[in-house]
């Protein structure tokens, strides 16, 4: 298991700094004095944004064009692998290994390698697991590590037009020996994962549930248990549908909410909505806290079924997106560890 004290320590050295972007051009800034920008696109459905604070780049995926992609905030150098396989749902990286990737492409559970100075290259991934196979139509969907390496994950049922078919679907954990574990079963649509500081609660979201999840969970046996709702997107009359998310390091969630153009930021203690982040898309998929100081969210989109007259309308769907003075920090990424 990683050392939570130290990444403890590390994050209390951020919070001694603060970073406030200035509005230059590309960026704007709303009615809280937030700097929201949009930083490399357009993607077809840009999703699973995550921070190497080892490399300081940006990670994600474009599932629809079946790509992985990293980009250098300092250099815009952007690098994508495209995979064979089938739609990409998420990319982690691994441990001790800048370049390697454990990735879900369609089904299957793969071990990509991105070169950083090629762009668009094609790979021959290494199938590590399978998934589902005693169903058709799901792919992998989100997924991240925990703290000690593993993987956690699900898929999606079958999309017929955007709407997928209920109940198609599981969550899975996968350790070291690459033997995938249903821990969840039925889903509809596996998404939103989040650890808190202390390690010891799984927040996770079904999408058609409208609602977010948690686990009490424990951190040496990876097992999870005592399940309840923390947020409920129709009671709190928030409109859109809960997709990827992440937690700041003061234990507040931040849910993109697709087709609902914002990030909300809510207290899973109390269910209550803190704030809106509102982005200038309407298809706002996943995000995760970065930068040097963990106090930058990455925000990223989706252009998918788009019209030409709506893009004109949206130049930046399927953009990634950078937004700065929150005044808050969030937690650094986790890799699995092979």
């Amino acid at each position: 298991m990683q050392n939570i004290a130290g990444t403890v320590l590390l994050l209390g050295l951020y919070l001694g700094f603060f970073v406030h972007g200035g509005e230059t051009h590309g960026k704007r800034k709303d009615n809280h004095g937030l700097v929201i920008e949009p930083i490399v696109g357009r993607f077809q459905h840009s999703e699973g944004p995550l921070w190497n604070h080892h490399s300081q780049k940006l990670s994600f995926v474009d599932i629809e064009a079946q790509k992985i992609c990293r980009f250098d905030l300092v250099t815009k150098h952007l690098s994508c692998i495209f995979i064979e396989n089938g739609p990409v749902g998420f990319a982690i990286p691994i441990r001790g290994e800048p370049n390697k990737f454990v990735a879900g492409s369609g089904t299957k559970f793969i071990l990509a390698t991105l070169d950083s100075h090629k762009n668009t290259t094609e790979s021959l991934p290494e199938i590590l697991a399978v998934v589902d196979t005693d169903r058709n139509g799901t792919r992998w969907n989100d997924g991240k590590a925990d703290s000690s390496g593993r993987f956690w994950g699900g898929t999606i049922g079958p999309e017929v037009n955007e709407v997928v078919v209920p109940n198609q679907a599981s969550f899975y954990r996968i350790n070291s020996d690459l033997k995938p574990k249903k821990k969840l079963s039925p889903v509809t649509n596996s998404n939103g994962l989040a650890w808190n500081l202390q390690d010891d609660t799984l927040y996770y979201i079904d999408t058609p549930t409208l609602q977010v999840a948690a686990f009490d969970f424990e951190p040496i046996n990876g097992t999870i248990s005592n399940k309840r709702i923390v947020f409920d997107l129709k009671k709190n009359n928030v409109s859109g549908i809960p997709d990827g998310m992440t937690i700041d390091i003061s234990g507040n969630l931040w849910i993109a909410l697709y087709d609902g153009g914002a990030v909300v930021n809510v207290n899973p203690h109390t269910g209550k909505v803190i704030r809106f982040v509102k982005l200038p898309v309407p298809k706002v998929t996943s995000c995760t806290f970065g930068g040097p100081l963990l106090d930058t969210l990455f925000v990223t989109t989706s252009s998918r079924g788009l019209s030409k007259e709506e893009l004109e309308k949206q130049p930046h769907a399927g953009y990634v997106f950078a937004v700065k003075g929150l005044g808050v920090h969030g937690l650094p990424t986790n890799s699995f560890k092979a």
